[in-house]
């Protein structure tokens, strides 16, 4: 079944026309926090179709987007923009040396996979970010009422046809409390923190010290 193709063009399609619209006012926020920062050159680590990836271009800043799926590097690069470069490789780890960049993002990235995987991307990130740089993550926080949150009806629907390997993955990071849960666990403690698209998605923002 081709929902059930973690990574092929199907899929790449379905991110491209529904998902990366869906996820807009996210990718603004995030933009801007890394305008407010004055952030030049980042790595957006599991970058998918590139939509982060080309916002951040747009604004003058130097992006390196990183994805594993070489489907979703190839879509990425036929909408490429100046200042962005693909480069199909593992999250977990980065071909990158220590303090390459100013900026990492993990954007919607964590919650796919297992929970030993979460840790090793976590640890890449912190590794690629530059001593006063800043780390992003976004991710799912299960709402208050979700049975009446039409963003969170929505993002179930998503995640449960995009297949068994990824579904489950986001089942075992809403059990474990979402985005607040995987700080806790990790020792995370983000200098601000904002929610996007009515309190479904998290989005924490740390310093790496200097």
């Amino acid at each position: 079944m081709f929902f059930n193709v973690r990574y092929g063009s199907f899929t790449a399609g379905i991110y491209r026309r529904l998902i990366d619209p869906l996820i807009v006012p996210l990718r603004r926020k995030i933009t801007g926090v890394c305008l407010e920062r004055g952030v030049k050159r980042v790595i957006d680590i599991a970058s998918a179709t590139g939509a982060q990836s080309r916002m951040l271009a747009e604004e003058g800043i130097l992006v390196t987007g990183v994805d594993l799926s070489e489907v979703m590097v190839d879509s990425a690069r036929r909408l490429g923009r100046p200042n962005v470069d693909y480069l199909c490789a593992s999250a977990y780890e980065l071909p990158f040396g220590d303090g390459s960049f100013d900026g990492s993002i993990l954007s919607l990235a964590l919650h796919e996979h297992t929970e030993e995987e979460r840790g090793m991307m976590l640890a890449e990130a912190r590794r690629v970010t530059a001593p006063g740089g800043i780390m992003v993550i976004a991710d799912y926080n299960p709402p208050s009422h979700p049975v009446i949150n039409p963003a969170w009806l929505a993002i179930r629907a998503i995640e449960r046809i995009a297949g068994k390997g990824h579904h489950a993955g986001f089942v075992d990071f809403l059990a474990r409390g979402g985005l607040d849960g995987l700080m806790e666990r990790h020792g995370l403690l983000p200098y601000e923190r904002v929610d996007s698209h009515f309190a479904t998605i998290g989005i924490a923002l740390f310093e790496k010290p200097g």
